[in-house]
């Protein structure tokens, strides 16, 4: 067999692998991946932890505006509707094909992103260096195949998918601007995560309650101690995070704070597809205990 045959043959073996494994059904995956990675076997029936409950809100409660409120470009409208438009970051476009994207009309500075996608983006600090054909590629190879597939989170499955163009964020202090991700229950923010200097190559991950205290927990990792000083627009961040997740069980809401302003960054329906990982464990239940699950509508 030549080597142009055994690539064919390769390349039909992989479609045929990710076949069968897309026609298993939602359920079924993630009950095996949550045994994989805990250990356990997955409660739908009575689940107590916020990653059962994660994982029920996953297969069972679909309000149709989950996905669009997904979508990082449609979920704009609703942010200006509830807050107001002085909160999002400044859009220089949206393209429904890689090949209508012209570079030459951007300016020097900006980041790229997929509407339908976790992770999905491209920083340009210099467009004078960036490497455009590369670029190209990978847009076209995140717009073929929906984020839905990696975790099964039904709501990126049936996302238009779109190329996003906004203003490149910085910070003076961490070079990328900071990030306050607050969960929030029933409408109101209990905790929020800070991620600062992603960029810098040290990056950092700090627990704080509302009164901007640390809890006695930790997820995923242990808080790196690097965050101490609550930022000046805190209360506008919270209240920002408590207009936009009025009315959902539950919601992570992501802003940044970028030298005082406030700025949308997404809403994220189920943190982690239901795998964070609490230290010490026993605070996986006690947030789930704040998780009030809704009626199914799945």
């Amino acid at each position: 067999m030549n080597g142009t045959m055994r690539w064919l043959v390769r390349g039909l073996a992989r479609r045929a692998r990710r076949a069968l494994s897309d026609a298993v059904p939602d359920r079924i995956v993630q009950a095996r991946r949550f045994k994989r990675i805990f250990d356990r076997r997955l409660d739908l029936r009575d689940p107590r932890t916020f990653n059962e409950k994660l994982h029920w809100l996953m297969l069972y409660y679909r309000p149709p505006l989950m996905s669009q409120l997904a979508d990082k470009f449609a979920v704009r409208r609703y942010v200006a509707e509830r807050v107001g438009p002085h909160i999002l970051n400044e859009l220089y476009g949206v393209w429904d094909r890689v090949a209508d994207l012209d570079f030459a009309r951007l300016p020097d500075t900006f980041v790229l992103k997929v509407n339908w996608g976790w992770r999905m983006n491209l920083f340009c600090r210099d467009r004078a260096t960036f490497d455009v054909e590369a670029a190209r590629r990978q847009l076209a190879a995140w717009m073929r195949r929906s984020h839905y597939w990696h975790n099964r989170e039904w709501v990126y499955k049936d996302i238009t998918p779109r190329i996003v163009c906004e203003r490149l964020l910085t910070d003076p202090v961490w070079s990328s601007p900071t990030e306050y991700a607050f969960h929030c229950f029933g409408g109101e923010p209990r905790f929020l995560r800070v991620h600062a200097g992603r960029a810098s190559g040290k990056p950092s991950s700090d627990i704080f309650d509302l009164q901007w205290q640390k809890p006695p927990f930790a997820v995923n990792r242990a808080d790196s101690g690097r965050i101490t000083e609550r930022p000046s627009n805190f209360d506008e961040m919270a209240d920002c995070a408590r207009r936009l997740s009025r009315g959902w069980p539950f919601v992570r809401v992501d802003l940044f704070g970028v030298e005082g302003r406030t700025i949308f960054q997404e809403l994220s329906w189920h943190p982690a597809a239901g795998t964070s990982r609490f230290i010490p464990e026993s605070y996986d239940r006690y947030w789930g205990d704040q998780l009030t699950l809704p009626p199914a509508t799945a």
